[in-house]
């Protein structure tokens, strides 16, 4: 197939890339001017500068038979000054590349990234979203639906839960442990009592890819899917996890800072991706993100059985 790709930059995108390739696609990049693509490696790149039939004369060109849109601005907490580029990346850029899609006439499906932050504190499949950025990638699905009437456009959303791997410069909690281990500092946490799904990148990428070959065979498919890992561990016990693995000590200071407003304390679940399952357990994803762990004895038993049960 000759796919699009957005946000290939990202930490997803990098590994995304190649695995598509690998797969036997054409993969075609499309970047923003101001990104920096230097080290992509990628055969086919093109830069989005505003210019909507551009990119649309392009994927016609290239007979680009779907897009997979990853490209987004991502922050917990927002400024005032911080609003425009929120809704630039999360819902202008998308509908951009839509509206260039619909234009070209050749696009035949389109794999969006959302966020369960979308559905906070929800059973169902309610939308309620945790801060303004999963209120602006809720914002784009509803203009995707007009494309997706309209144009005929398999439009399809891949929510994620907390993702992480090796490589990932990202702020995120192994990264942030990892850091914290080497120098030693107080790590001033929440009271730790929120679960979180934490799902490992090579398990992420075969998510997508796995969605992308469903949606290219022209399988009936729900607007909607999650990637989980299946495990809701609390934030304390994946610290003492974190330790025991790799041998290394935390300095944290539970309770040093209050939850955020709009916590997550559960994860929402939503409808798995049919035929796909996490592979890689928070153990092992551990060991790979450190780079190799010291196995413990706890209790007598290898620290996998010890939280082989953790839900």
């Amino acid at each position: 197939m000759n796919i699009l790709l957005t946000g290939a930059t990202g930490f997803i995108g990098k590994n995304l890339l190649p695995a598509l390739e690998q797969a036997g696609h054409n993969v075609y990049v499309l970047v923003r001017h101001s990104s920096d693509y230097s080290k992509l490696g990628a055969t086919h790149i093109v830069e989005f500068v505003g210019d909507i039939r551009h990119i649309a004369l392009y994927l016609q060109q290239e007979k680009i038979d779907g897009i997979i849109h990853l490209a987004s601005l991502y922050l917990t907490v927002h400024t005032p000054e911080q609003v425009k580029d929120l809704v630039s990346s999360n819902v202008y850029f998308g509908t951009a590349v839509l509206e260039a899609a619909s234009f070209a006439g050749c696009v035949k499906w389109f794999l969006n990234t959302g966020s369960i932050w979308q559905n906070y504190n929800t059973k169902g499949t309610e939308y309620n979203p945790v801060n303004l950025y999963a209120a602006t990638k809720q914002a784009f699905i509803d203009m995707a639906k007009y494309y997706s009437d309209v144009f005929g456009i398999k439009f399809c959303t891949l929510k994620l839960c907390d993702t992480y791997g090796p490589n990932d410069t990202r702020k995120k909690l192994f990264k942030l442990f990892k850091d914290y281990s080497e120098s030693g500092e107080v790590l001033k946490m929440s009271p730790g009592e929120q679960k979180i799904d934490l799902i490992y990148i090579t398990d992420i990428i075969a998510g997508f890819t796995h969605l992308a070959d469903l949606l290219a065979s022209g399988t009936e498919l729900a607007d909607e899917y999650v990637l989980t890992s299946g495990q809701q561990i609390p934030l304390k016990e994946l610290a003492q996890m974190f330790c025991d693995v790799t041998g290394r000590k935390l300095n944290i200071e539970w309770g040093g800072r209050p939850y955020r407003d709009r916590e997550v304390m559960i994860p929402w679940k939503g409808t798995p991706v049919p035929g796909w399952k996490a592979q890689v357990s928070v153990i092992e994803g551990i060991k790979k993100f450190i780079g190799g762990g010291k196995r413990l004895l706890i209790f007598g038993l290898p620290a996998s059985v010890r939280y082989s049960e953790a839900a």
